[in-house]
């Protein structure tokens, strides 16, 4: 198609058509418009108008443009309509009209003026209603406005930054500083040299991957007071590339003080909670200790009164050593609680151990309750103080069969708890535990009971926790409880062996005891038994004594802890003189303050109170033991 004006070709492409067709057409094009066509005369008479919104159409053809345009727009729209006609080109004007609800109506109009048959100068005027598009502009702006004035006001600085690091756009910048000291620097120019690298870390796996990233860092509020900021890394995509981030910086400071002060209100409320628990305990000891001395010093002045009117106190006795074995008890109890004592493990199949104490059981549980073991289908080897372990069993069984008394069911079952552990589930149908009594279950002392010590559930914990176990309870407080003890499964037997001869009863035994009485009763139980004693009062004067008879002695008994030098010590300086050394260890406090591979080294460990005849038992097994 060959260029010029466009009229020239409109005028063309008319001229092939006939006059009835070109009316025709013209008519189609005009009432088919969405625009609001029409026809002044210079006067701005309007001649002609395809169509109205709201007015009489024959009210708009007697009148002027002039009488529909708001006041304001008046002046505008003459002075295009005026250059239409003097230049003989199109104009166009925006402005707004009024409806006949006095409403106003923006409209975009194109002013084409020409030349009628007769000669006259008249314009065809092309409208359209642009109040939607001009609405929705206002609105978007109204809302980029809105949206600038919420970023420029947030608490937290906010900047965008290119590829480069380089800061493009920030809402704010700091005490000192100017906006265009900022714009175009790197953002790591107003970061301290440390954080650098963690910064540089989080922008560039947004830039990479498009992943939000996040880095707290410290630094100084009004360039002294020490502070600390979040900050968020946002990527910016553009046609699937990250050519931006965005970061968002907000002052934690008080965050973290709050944190902070939680945590040490925690720890203070823990500190109280265990002084509370040790109050409790504290109490409770005194109360049945007290007793038991009671009962001891009662017995012994009888027994000495009987003794001056020559009589045998059998009965007095024997009631003062039970007392001294509920000493004892109540001793192993309060060591369990604490974690500290002695665990001889054994490996042991949890099974069979678990079947013998339910048999044992039997016997202590009522005929209206129903009790249930559940045999597994599985051999589980774990490393257990047999002994110890009872005791657990017997506590929780005893507890579910006191939950309850009107009968119900005790069930007791071994289950595999993942690769490496097996879980033990003691459950009953009883009264069940409230849950704000759930968290204290476990306390020394704490019972839900009217009768009892409340050291039950606190000896179990004790002795599972020192075996590296726990134990949990549960219960919807309405009915029914169950306890849970987990323990870890036992690495394969190592297949040590002793070997025994109950014959011997001679040799030479070093005893270092700082107690006075005790080492004396130590003494006379070993000398009873037909063995030669050598004393010493701490470990120091034990090892002097080790160096200058060790071709003699046979074996030594040491106390963990003495004055000047400790039992562990001692004993691995005299492993130095003698490698082959026996040794049993003596403590009434913690087992723990031993190496957990003394036992692997050939030693052994027995509690005090403890009685002759078991005191005897490890010294003959010591000595009965070959290297």
């Amino acid at each position: 198609m060959s260029g010029g004006h466009p009229e020239g070709h409109c005028e063309a492409a008319l001229s092939r058509l006939d006059m009835a067709f070109q009316q025709a057409l013209l008519r189609a094009l005009v009432a088919g418009t969405d625009a609001y066509v029409s026809c002044i005369d210079r006067s701005r008479r309007i001649l002609f108008l395809n169509r109205t919104r709201s007015r009489d159409l024959e009210q708009i053809l007697r009148s002027r443009i002039d009488d529909f345009i708001a006041p304001q727009h008046k002046e505008e729209v003459f002075q295009c309509v005026e250059q239409a006609f003097v230049s003989r080109q199109p104009r166009s004007v925006e402005f707004a009209a009024l409806l006949a609800t006095g409403e106003p109506n923006h409209l975009l109009t194109r002013v084409i003026p020409f030349s009628s048959p007769t000669g006259e100068d008249v314009a065809v005027l092309i409208t359209s209603d642009v109040s939607e598009p001009r609405r929705l502009a206002a609105e978007l702006e109204e809302s980029v406005e809105f949206r600038r004035r919420v970023v420029e006001n947030l608490p937290d600085f906010v900047a965008l930054v290119d590829r480069d690091l380089r800061l493009v756009w920030v809402n704010r910048v700091g005490p000192g500083l100017r906006m265009e000291d900022v714009i175009g620097a790197r953002a790591d120019a107003f970061m301290e040299p440390e954080h650098v690298g963690a910064v540089h870390s989080a922008m560039q796996a947004a830039f990479e991957s498009g992943s939000i990233g996040q880095y707290e860092i410290e630094g100084y509020r009004d360039g002294k007071t020490t502070a600390w900021y979040a900050t968020r890394v946002v990527p910016v995509q553009s046609e699937g590339r990250v050519e931006h981030v965005i970061l968002i910086t907000a002052d934690i400071t008080e965050r973290r003080r709050a944190a902070q002060a939680l945590r040490e209100t925690e720890e203070q409320l823990q500190r109280a909670q265990r002084l509370e628990s040790l109050g409790q305990l504290a109490g409770g000891i005194a109360h049945d200790f007290n007793n038991l001395l009671q009962v001891i010093e009662g017995n012994l002045s009888f027994a000495k009164q009987g003794l001056e009117h020559g009589q045998r106190p059998t009965d007095e006795l024997d009631q003062a050593i039970r007392a001294t074995e509920r000493a004892a008890e109540l001793t192993s109890h309060l060591l369990a609680i604490g974690r500290r004592q002695h665990v001889d493990s054994k490996r042991v199949d949890l099974g069979q151990l678990v079947e013998r104490s339910m048999r044992m059981l039997r016997r202590a549980i009522p005929e209206n309750i129903r009790f249930q073991y559940e045999v597994p289908a599985a051999h589980y080897f774990v490393a257990l103080d047999a002994p110890q372990f009872e005791q657990v069993l017997i506590n929780l069984c005893v507890n579910a069969r006191d939950a309850m008394p009107e009968g119900g069911t005790l069930t007791v079952r071994i289950d595999q708890d993942g690769p490496a552990h097996v879980q033990i589930s003691v459950s009953d149908t009883g009264v069940g535990i409230a849950p704000e009594h759930l968290s204290r279950v476990f306390e020394p002392f704490f019972t839900t009971k009217g009768a009892g010590s409340g050291l039950g559930l606190a000896v179990a914990a004790g002795i599972i926790a020192a075996h590296g176990g726990v134990i949990t309870a549960e219960s919807d407080g309405v009915r029914g409880a169950t306890m849970k003890v987990r323990l870890p499964c036992a690495p394969p037997s190592s297949g040590q062996s002793l070997h025994e001869d109950s014959s011997l009863s001679s040799g030479v035994i070093l005893i270092a005891e700082d107690e006075e009485l005790v080492r004396m009763q130590v003494e006379r139980i070993l000398r009873r038994a037909g063995y030669t004693v050598l004393q010493a009062n701490n470990g120091k004067v034990a090892v002097e004594l080790f160096r200058e008879r060790k071709d003699e002695i046979d074996l030594v008994i040491l106390d963990v802890v003495m004055p000047e030098l400790d039992g562990w010590r001692a004993y691995l300086m005299m492993e130095q003189l003698v490698p082959e050394v026996k040794v049993l260890f003596t403590t009434g406090y913690a087992a723990n303050v031993l190496p957990q591979d003394f036992a692997a080294r050939g030693a052994r460990l027995i509690s005090k109170p403890y009685k002759p005849q078991r005191l005897l038992e490890q010294v003959r097994e010591l000595l009965n033991q070959t290297g």
